[in-house]
């Protein structure tokens, strides 16, 4: 491996590109506000496809 492909070169430059503040914050909630937020974020999701699904419908 060249000095610019080892395993430390490679996470620097991943780390560069991750916000590590929302990192912290997340990992100040509790267990509980990260599963109910994760729940609300799959139900925007579910809501979102399915307004896909509607805005993609051949109008009559």
């Amino acid at each position: 491996m060249s000095p610019d492909n080892t395993p430390d070169a490679v996470i620097e430059l991943y780390k560069r590109d991750v916000d590590r503040s929302l990192l912290r914050e997340n990992l100040r909630r509790t267990i509980d506000e990260r599963l109910r937020m994760n729940a609300e974020l799959v139900e925007f999701g579910e809501l979102l496809a399915r307004a896909i699904r509607v805005a993609e419908r051949p109008s009559p």
